[in-house]
């Protein structure tokens, strides 16, 4: 008989399979990705743009060019647009970030062929009218404002700016002035020189005549682009603590340029910053919040962009909390050299694989995964390769990756408030 006063043993998995998805190539040389693994009516279309901030001529004008194209087009108004959407049960996704734009259509399939032709248009042949353009800006501006109140606002948009440089893509962060100055005319110009399609990703089932029409429409759009300019980052590795009146917290933030995929220690890296403080049994909140009480939470993590990663250690004190917070952060990276707890390793690694695992719990979060490995130009078993190096790599590789890659001297410290 069973003896239900018994927890269940553990099984330790360390599988990560992806599902098959099929792969084309459109007439211009566009890839398209679809993976058909939905079981509702489902359908996800996606297109892709080598147009996130690396590529901008212009402070902002990669956010507002995305953000413009459900504004209106060349048949149909904003109004009009939303209206159409609304009346499918359908939604447009529109997104931008340092490297990437892209946009999105969920909708029903048997919607496809009614909606699909104004979608074409979002990406094709946008009208930016003036006055939606000068009331996205009043909004954003107004956003802008109430973020610039906030300590960990401005303590990550200081600490980026620290580690590559005001001028950098990767460095830069929004400012009225550069939003003010920003014209119809320069999202226009934007546009064509880079909204082309670089990625195409379809989710769900779509009958056979939808699928071609989806391929002969993306694969005749013009992809050619200009290369890319290339960026040098400029660090200012001095620490800076900036004092906001009537602020009782203060926002820390440490941060560096590290490791990209691509590198040989970056699996090692990757758990060293999770066991440093990558999840909640992490060092940094052991540490902080539960023995010293200084913070409700803290975080460090690892950000892989196209052209570099970052990694940064955030967390918010009170003000006359700051200076020991920082003390302590610091004497938990030197400890990682030569003090590494093996029990709390083997959690960090089940806890990182596991969530690494939950993150395939849908079909959405799937193609994210795929999306990141066509994006990036990874194996098709980056992420099975990934767990396994994670799952074998000892402490005695996480000291010396440690003495490597998380020396005090070469993180950058912000503080604000």
């Amino acid at each position: 008989m069973l003896d239900r006063t018994l927890p269940p043993p553990f099984v330790k998995s360390t599988s990560f399979q992806l599902p098959q998805v099929s792969k084309d190539r459109l007439s211009n040389g566009v890839p398209l990705t679809h993976l058909n693994n939905l079981q509702q009516d489902l359908v996800k279309i996606e297109v892709v743009f080598n147009a996130g901030k690396w590529f901008e001529h212009k402070p902002e004008v990669s956010h507002f060019t995305v953000q413009m194209l459900d504004k209106g087009t060349r048949t149909m108004s904003a109004k009009q647009i939303a209206e159409l959407f609304d009346r499918y049960g359908a939604h447009i996704e529109l997104s931008s970030n340092f490297d990437f734009a892209s946009v999105a259509l969920y909708a029903l399939s048997k919607h496809i062929s009614k909606l699909y032709p104004i979608f074409l248009e979002l990406i094709t042949s946008p009208s930016f009218d003036e006055p939606e353009f000068n009331l996205l800006k009043e909004h954003f501006l107004q956003g802008l404002k109430v973020k610039n109140e906030k300590t960990s606002y401005l303590a990550s948009k200081l600490i980026r700016s620290k580690i590559y440089g005001p001028v950098h893509p990767y460095g830069q962060s929004a400012n009225e002035e550069n939003v003010d100055q920003l014209s119809v005319n320069d999202l226009r110009v934007f546009f064509d020189k880079r909204m082309k399609p670089s990625h195409f990703f379809i989710l769900g089932k779509l009958n056979s005549t939808d699928l071609e029409t989806l391929k002969n429409t993306i694969g005749v759009i013009n992809t050619q682009t200009d290369s890319p300019s290339d960026f040098s980052s400029e660090p200012d590795k001095s620490p800076i603590y900036v004092e906001k009146k009537g602020s009782v917290q203060s926002s820390i933030r440490l941060g560096k340029q590290t490791l990209q995929r691509d590198h040989a220690d970056y699996p090692g890296l990757l758990i060293l910053n999770y066991y440093l403080g990558g999840y909640f049994g992490s060092r940094l909140m052991k540490n902080l919040r539960e023995e010293k009480g200084l913070t409700y939470g803290i975080s460090s993590s690892i950000s892989s962009l196209k052209n570099d990663s970052i990694l940064l250690i955030g967390t918010d004190v009170n003000k006359e909390n700051r200076e020991a917070a920082i003390n302590e952060i610091m004497k938990e990276i030197n400890l990682l050299h030569t003090s590494i707890d093996d029990s709390e390793l083997d959690l960090a690694k089940r806890h990182f694989i596991g969530s690494l695992q939950g993150e395939i719990a849908s079909p959405f979060s799937i193609l994210g995964k795929i999306k990141n490995i066509e994006l990036h130009q990874l194996t098709s078993t980056y992420y099975q390769d990934l767990i396994d190096n994670i799952d074998r790599v000892t402490k005695q590789d996480l000291h010396h990756l440690a003495k490597k890659h998380f020396q005090k001297d070469t993180f950058i410290e912000v503080s604000v408030g």
